[in-house]
């Protein structure tokens, strides 16, 4: 530019002023090429950058949202999770519970096995607690007042029992085997049986009444005195009487067994 000036003042002045109008056009254009130029590349970098940022952007908001669902799931999860623990832990407690009835229950179903077994094996076991004896005059069914007093004594003894059976057992007057002896056995067992039943409150149902007749005498040893240098004695039959024992289920707590007899026979 220099070497132009330089020139140009060895010019004609017009000539000089021509060409300097020129150079500050050239100049001018050149300014405004490059104006052109650096904007032209400015907006294109701006374009460049605006086309790799927008997506950046919107990727960006699309991770944003993706992880906002995402932790809204994880908490819906978490609850989900919390909640089916605590259904576990009811269904444990409830089974737990169910265990333990059912145990109870397997106890309780021992127990009454062992029970219904103790009472099969107990069902015809009969233990006599007590017995007792009356006697009737010859040819007679009608209790005396020492009978009656006896089984009134007896049945004092069985008021308040539970589980028992009356064996009464009725015997003729002599040991032949009538017909009159063994209705006459029967008849006596029968009115002990009624006299219980009736002045007692026995119940019928728990007594057995059977006239064995001559059958099964008993006998009792008499003293006898012959002078005063010798004693001995001698064996008799027992007829005319009614036996009587109170037995009790072997299941039923047992009560101390008392003998009751009379004190003497009516001949």
């Amino acid at each position: 530019m220099l070497a132009a000036f330089s020139i140009g003042r060895s010019l004609d002045p017009r000539r000089y002023q021509t060409m300097r109008k020129l150079i500050g056009m050239v100049m001018l254009m050149a300014l405004a090429v490059a104006f052109e130029s650096g904007c032209a590349t400015k907006k294109y970098v701006r374009n460049r950058v605006a086309e790799r940022v927008t997506p950046l952007e919107n990727r960006t908001g699309e991770l944003e949202e993706t992880s906002r669902r995402n932790t809204q799931q994880i908490g819906e999860l978490r609850t989900s999770v919390d909640d089916a623990r605590s259904r576990a832990d009811r269904a444990q407690s409830t089974a737990d519970s169910a265990s333990s009835s059912a145990e109870q229950a397997n106890t309780r179903v021992a127990g009454v096995e062992h029970n219904i077994d103790d009472l099969r094996s107990n069902l015809d076991k009969y233990t006599t607690q007590t017995t007792a004896m009356v006697f009737f005059r010859p040819g007679s069914t009608v209790l005396t007042k020492e009978a009656m007093a006896q089984l009134d004594q007896l049945a004092s003894q069985i008021t308040d029992r539970r589980g028992f059976v009356l064996e009464i057992v009725g015997f003729g007057d002599t040991t032949k085997a009538t017909r009159f002896n063994q209705s006459l056995a029967q008849l006596r067992a029968e009115a002990v049986q009624r006299y219980l039943a009736d002045k007692n409150n026995i119940p019928i149902m728990r007594m057995f009444a059977v006239g064995f007749g001559a059958a099964r005498p008993m006998t009792e040893t008499i003293s006898t005195t012959e002078g005063t240098s010798s004693s001995g004695s001698t064996a008799r039959t027992q007829p005319r009487r009614v036996e009587i024992r109170l037995l009790t289920h072997a299941a039923v707590e047992n009560v101390p067994a008392k003998t009751a007899t009379s004190g003497a026979s009516s001949h």
